[in-house]
């Protein structure tokens, strides 16, 4: 199968407005407003970024932002902030978000594996659960690490799997709203990086250009999940391990 057909069938799969509500209403999105997650989410992050707040001149680009899940946050820690995904129904749910949490965050649609923006435009770049719907996810990182100013930070956010496939993907049920298509899992079959895993991602973080990798402790926000996860037995357990890795320009 051609890659620009992939993308196209991956496009149209995010973009389908069963595919947005069923994420909205997974648990995957869900811990994101839950005040005490998000809470431990907020203090990663502002760990990933430095303690200070950012000034008016620092601007920030979630890309495959989704409902703009990270974006909210790096416009409270006082970023400028953009968002950027290749689906119109979930950038109208990320907007509606920002203004439902009175927030003024900038989004447009584009492709993640090459933004329309010049060279070192920003101090911050971020994207969370996107890099496994890419074709091209090696060329997409050595792009975003380009849109970095100098000593810009880059933040990558996702989960690990238990090795189990059965247990994997707690959510699912609830994000079944929205069935796959034969069309979408063979397309699925041929992006490289359907299954990576943190340490995987660190390497082409490495072969990016990126400098001090670290990778944060994530203690706060897998205690506030599991927690969550005894309020919310309906939406199951998390089965997976969240991680975030930081590079720097």
């Amino acid at each position: 199968m051609r890659l620009t057909k992939v993308k196209k069938i991956i496009r149209e799969g995010w973009s389908r407005p069963e595919r947005v509500e069923g994420w909205v209403d997974s648990q995957l999105y869900r811990e994101f407003a839950d005040p005490s997650t998000r809470k431990e989410w907020k203090a990663v992050l502002r760990r990933a970024v430095g303690n200070g707040k950012g000034s008016p001149a620092r601007t920030a680009l979630d890309i495959g932002t989704g409902p703009g899940t990270i974006a909210q946050f790096w416009s409270e820690l006082d970023y400028q902030t953009m968002g950027i995904d290749f689906s119109p129904r979930m950038l109208e749910a990320a907007r509606q978000a920002a203004q439902e949490r009175n927030l003024t965050i900038h989004y447009t649609e584009g492709d993640a594996e090459d933004p329309p923006f010049p060279d070192r435009s920003f101090n911050l770049i971020s994207s969370r659960f996107l890099l496994f719907t890419l074709p091209h996810p090696g060329y997409a990182l050595r792009r975003w690490t380009q849109l970095l100013r100098e000593g810009g930070v880059l933040v990558l956010i996702g989960h690990d799997h238990p090795q189990n496939p059965e247990n994997r993907g707690h959510h699912q049920q609830k994000k079944r709203k929205w069935r796959m298509s034969e069309e979408y899992r063979q397309a699925l079959q041929e992006l490289p990086f359907k299954n990576h895993t943190s340490g995987e991602l660190r390497v082409v973080m490495e072969a990016a250009g990126l400098n001090d990798i670290c990778s944060l402790k994530m203690e706060g926000v897998i205690e506030a999940r599991a927690r969550l996860g005894e309020r919310t037995p309906e939406l199951g357990e998390f089965s997976s391990v969240p991680f975030v890795l930081v590079g720097r320009k």
